[in-house]
């Protein structure tokens, strides 16, 4: 397996849920695993998923231009 170059690689900070009081979330339990995403795109539709990501991809959003190199990466290893 090989290392893949992000252009900006993310810093993780542990900080729990500091910051998070008004982001939406939603919960999913996974055996003795709960998973938290804090992100409005939890409360779309799937059809408004999709536009959004449209949207985002037309305008350049770097996040989902280094994510899909990242899966992009993994296909061709």
């Amino acid at each position: 397996m090989s290392a893949i170059n992000l252009i900006n690689p993310h810093k993780h900070v542990v900080r729990g849920e500091a910051g998070m009081e008004e982001t939406p979330k939603k919960a999913f339990q996974y055996g003795n695993t709960t998973v938290i995403i804090h992100s409005p795109l939890v409360l779309m539709t799937v059809q408004e998923r999709k536009e959004w990501f449209k949207n985002e991809w037309e305008k350049g959003n770097p996040i989902l231009k280094e994510i899909a190199a990242a899966v992009e990466a993994c296909y061709r290893n």
